[in-house]
């Protein structure tokens, strides 16, 4: 039924958006992982992302944003393929199944109906009233956007690093500490070198009824990157549930830089703190020569948008070195040496891989290959020790 409605508003959309609109294609990108299946065999998983962006306005934005997402693009055409006509007096219930096996094959969603009036009341204020996935906080990407920095995200975020999603569940992945993703308003003051927000909307990660509010606040300068944001969701719990969390980015010069972002996803403020509440990640990145060394420590959370992660306590520390630049006819390349621990798993709660890689920019394409190595737990049959990935995206 959401879908449907989501529809409904896509086509309202098209309509009000017909003249004038611009179309771009933000990204594009394929996911191909080499794994072994649970018999044994060797096959390969494939992730297709596209996002379609419609913009128009000018005294206001307006935009909306369509989607195609599959885990594995293999079994959606299978799936495809295996759709039966309906028989010829479909009852309601016929067509409801069918409506939601054709949106389950088809693979796309809506991500995103917005409209935003710039200064509002004659104010620099911007107000914008949405529709599903709006921003993802804690992220830092969102700089590049607003103040027109280079990204200096890391790079141990979403599929490439994390192909089964998170505690099995391949609908979600890492990025950043929230995403805002709902129906309601965003309240924003651009400025040179800062940018607060305010969002209150429902929250369709709790579902109908339960609302969310966060404000949060972007600071850019040369050589520091702060975002910071807290918020609360209600009614969750007899007190509602709260959360927080900051980035922090350095950039030193000739030594190398500093990124890091800690928070906590959820806080109930009937339980004990404790540290599984915490999401952090340290990451100092130092230049060593012509290349640069990367150690990268991850603690995941107990809670990550607003659903359990089953990932307490989990641990990654990786080493990363690397040479080049990942920019338009160049090429960077390099090793990874991973070490994990997680002790929700009833084996292999520690493990060791490395993983060679290479990444390079041709005519707009990006290309990342990444062959991971199991060295421990040594798997059988030994092959399934090679666990290749090629990323293959663009934006037009």
């Amino acid at each position: 039924m959401l879908k449907r409605k989501a529809l409904i508003l896509v086509l309202a959309g098209a309509a009000a958006m017909a003249h004038g609109a611009d179309v771009s294609v933000p990204y594009l990108g394929l996911l191909t992982n080499g794994r072994l299946n649970a018999v044994g065999a060797f096959e390969l998983s494939t992730r297709v992302s596209i996002d379609m962006l419609f913009e128009g306005g000018t005294k206001f934005d307006a935009w909306f944003k369509l989607g195609f997402r599959n885990a594995a693009v293999e079994n959606y055409l299978k799936a495809a393929e295996s759709l039966t006509p309906l028989t010829e007096a479909p009852t309601m219930d016929d067509l409801a199944a069918s409506i939601s096996n054709l949106e389950e094959a088809s693979g796309l969603s809506l991500r995103s109906v917005a409209i935003q009036i710039k200064n509002l009341l004659g104010t620099p204020l911007q107000l914008a009233t949405f529709v599903g996935h709006l921003d993802t906080l804690g992220s830092g990407t969102d700089f590049t956007q607003y103040f027109g920095t280079s990204d200096f995200a890391t790079k141990f975020r979403g599929y490439m690093y994390y192909p089964e999603g998170i505690g099995g569940d391949a609908s979600r992945r890492y990025e950043g500490l929230h995403e805002i993703y709902g129906t309601g308003m965003r309240l924003s003051w651009p400025m040179e070198a800062m940018m607060p927000f305010l969002y209150i909307y429902q929250d369709s990660w709790l579902g109908a009824g339960h609302w969310s509010a966060d404000a949060r606040a972007l600071l850019n300068t040369d050589r520091v990157k702060l975002e910071a944001f807290i918020g609360g969701s209600f009614p969750v719990s007899t007190l509602g549930v709260y959360r927080g969390g900051l980035l922090f980015f350095f950039e030193t010069g000739e030594i190398g830089n500093f990124y890091a972002q800690i928070g906590i996803p959820r806080w109930d403020p009937l339980e004990a703190f404790s540290m599984e509440m915490l999401s952090f990640l340290f990451e100092p990145r130092i230049k060593v020569g012509a290349g640069e060394l990367v150690l990268s420590l991850f603690f995941h959370p107990k809670w990550y948008l607003q659903k359990e992660t089953n990932e307490s306590g989990a641990v990654e520390l990786r080493f990363d070195l690397g040479f080049g630049k990942v920019e338009e006819g160049s090429m960077r390349g390099g090793a990874e040496v991973e070490l994990s621990f997680d002790p929700n798993l009833a084996t292999a709660v520690l493990s060791l891989d490395a993983s060679p890689y290479l990444q390079t920019v041709r005519n707009g394409v990006r290309w990342d290959l990444r062959l991971a190595i199991s060295a421990f737990p040594f798997p059988s049959p030994w092959y399934g020790m090679f666990q290749p990935t090629l990323g293959v995206s663009t934006a037009f």
